[in-house]
């Protein structure tokens, strides 16, 4: 069975919604200012949400992961190799050890650190485990102590939850109720509600080639000047190992209560492309990197 990285950490929601829609002056002319705004408000919310699930679901989702911690965390030296830079991770402690739940997992970041892809954590991730991760309504509340990723921080918490499990896939649920403030003053509060299927590739230990998620729900905004947004997922979005961007799914845009556009991710093709379509016009648009840099100076 999948150690926790490879179950869910290298799959996180993260790129459950972690492309970054990168719009082109042709596009960006098809939508209003307040639009434009929302997709990529959007995008730089789940660019920064992408790097502190990865690191929640790596320390907590698995029995074996906690085992590590518990011993010292020195089986675990080589993932911190190719994901911290110098190989310096965070400081974790597990509370109690052992086999006993519930118990309380402490991410400490202190003042910052470095990972491999230029981006700084710092603060702490606190999270409480109801029993074991893969036990069947088992639930990791997880909240965040003066936390920042970059320039951004981050408050609130979110509630995750194993569904159960078959033969041929792992269901959990996660609910999230978050405050961003970016560095430029910006506020977004952001509620998700979400399905991550790991679908297929967990009996294959250390090989991501043929990992498949799954990704299904929704996600509400309210911005510090009242504008209410949100994008909600009407064909699942498929995400494979062998693959940086999501390959398939739909998704819709809501502003103010009213649909404005549906962004179309394809058809399983690995690709940069996806197609927005706003009042029967469709255009194309690149996923790139453009709110991952803005959002860093």
């Amino acid at each position: 069975m999948k150690k926790g990285i490879v179950l869910l950490a290298l799959l996180s929601t993260a790129f459950l919604f972690s492309c970054e829609e990168n719009l082109t002056e042709d596009d960006a002319a098809a939508l209003s200012e307040k639009e434009q705004a929302a997709i990529m408000d959007d995008a730089a919310a789940d660019n920064v949400i992408e790097s502190m699930d990865y690191e929640v679901d790596y320390y907590s989702s698995s029995q074996e992961t906690i085992e590590k911690i518990n011993n010292g965390g020195k089986k675990s030296s080589e993932w911190r190799r190719w994901r911290y830079v110098d190989g310096e991770g965070p400081s974790v402690t597990v509370d109690p050890i052992g086999w006993s739940y519930p118990k309380t997992i402490t991410i400490d970041y202190g003042d910052g650190i470095e990972l491999i892809s230029g981006r700084t954590i710092k603060g702490q991730i606190v999270i409480d485990v109801s029993d074991r991760p893969r036990k069947e309504g088992s639930t990791r509340e997880v909240s965040y102590e003066n936390f920042y990723v970059d320039s951004v921080h981050i408050k609130g918490g979110a509630t995750r939850t194993f569904a159960g499990a078959d033969s041929s896939e792992r269901v959990f649920n996660n609910v999230s109720n978050l405050t961003l403030t970016f560095p430029d003053s910006t506020v977004l509060e952001r509620h998700g509600e979400r399905t991550r299927t790991l679908a297929e590739g967990f009996e294959t230990p250390f090989y991501h080639a043929d990992d498949k998620i799954l990704i299904a729900g929704f996600v509400d905004y309210e911005t510090s000047n009242g504008t209410t947004f949100s994008k909600t997922i009407t064909n699942e979005l498929v995400k494979t190992g062998a693959c940086r961007f999501v390959s398939e799914g739909t998704v819709t845009f809501t502003l103010n209560g009213e649909n404005f556009a549906e962004l179309d991710y394809g058809e399983g093709t690995c690709d940069d492309v996806a197609t927005i379509t706003k009042d029967g016009e469709t255009r194309q648009i690149s996923i790139g990197r453009r709110m991952r840099r803005f959002w860093r100076r």
